[in-house]
């Protein structure tokens, strides 16, 4: 890790102790771009898995401070997330700080409070930072499925995940390189499942 970001991780280890268990905070290397320090891992990313977003186009950033927007979790669950760029002082980009927030569990208090205090909505996801963002493309269509069909992931039998890697073929998720992996990983079956579903198809 960058010897500078490493006096933010007791900033990071703070928000999370509190505002535990509904804030994960995430830190990232810009050099190596891997993630280096994460508290309340609850989007069950781990240290030294790579960034999952394009960082070529952050100079374009108007603002150090982006969001906050809307993202979907791996299990579902709604998050409000708000990311941060750190700079060294010759004002370098080094690293990102992203905390994610649960908001689930107070939607109904936000909505009749949105109303009562006019509060603006949310900033839309910044396409220049998170253009690339495959994993939320691929949380979003499989939760959209799930809504449909009223479904819960956990609970989805061998049958139903059939039907899920139809769906996703359908929708091109998997023209997305690496999605065989990570969709194993989710759903909990192999690749040779998968693409033995998929031959099927064809």
């Amino acid at each position: 890790m960058n010897k500078q970001l490493e006096t933010f991780t007791p900033l990071c280890d703070a928000i999370g102790k509190l505002f535990y268990p509904n804030v994960e905070v995430v830190l990232h290397d810009l050099e190596t771009q891997k993630l280096v320090h994460i508290v309340n891992a609850f989007s069950k990313r781990e240290i030294g898995d790579k960034m999952i977003n394009d960082v070529k186009d952050i100079n374009s950033l108007k603002e150090d401070i982006v969001g906050p927007y809307n993202k979907t979790n791996i299990d579902g669950k709604k998050l409000k997330t708000v990311s941060t760029i750190l700079r060294d002082t010759n004002k370098k980009a080094i690293g990102i700080i992203c905390i994610n927030f649960k908001i689930e569990v107070f939607e109904t208090m936000y909505d009749s409070l949105k109303m009562l205090l006019n509060i603006e909505e949310n900033e839309e996801q910044p396409q220049a930072l998170f253009s690339q963002d495959w994993k939320e493309h691929t949380h979003s269509t499989i939760n959209k499925y799930l809504e449909t069909n009223d479904l819960i992931l956990e609970e989805l039998k061998i049958k139903e995940k059939k039907e899920l890697i139809i769906y996703l073929n359908n929708e091109g998720i998997f023209s997305i390189r690496n999605v065989v992996t990570y969709l194993c990983e989710v759903l909990d079956i192999s690749r040779a499942t998968i693409y033995k579903w998929l031959k099927e198809i064809k």
